[in-house]
């Protein structure tokens, strides 16, 4: 696998999960985790994500509404609540 094709897919990865550790990276791209730390470290320096101890985290924040939060685990706050009540 190519070095743009392997960022590539890494960039992918951390966009999807948020956050991903070098361990994982090395086994789904094949590769080790030297290599994985070098193209984390210069897709760090490119302002691509960030990285941190054993992985990378994305640099795009979540974006929501602030409705999402009252809506999040609906059920159980309603639970909460009424136990409260009791």
């Amino acid at each position: 696998m190519k070095k743009k094709e392997r960022q590539q897919k890494i960039i992918d990865e951390v966009s999807l999960e948020r956050k991903v550790s070098s361990i994982s990276l090395s086994e789904k791209l094949n590769v080790s985790e030297d290599t994985v730390r070098r193209d984390l470290k210069e897709l760090h320096n490119k302002g691509l994500l960030t990285k941190i101890h054993g992985g990378a985290i994305s640099n795009i924040q979540k974006l929501y509404h602030y409705n999402e939060e009252i809506i999040y685990n609906r059920e159980q706050k309603i639970s909460i609540a009424q136990k409260a009540i009791s």
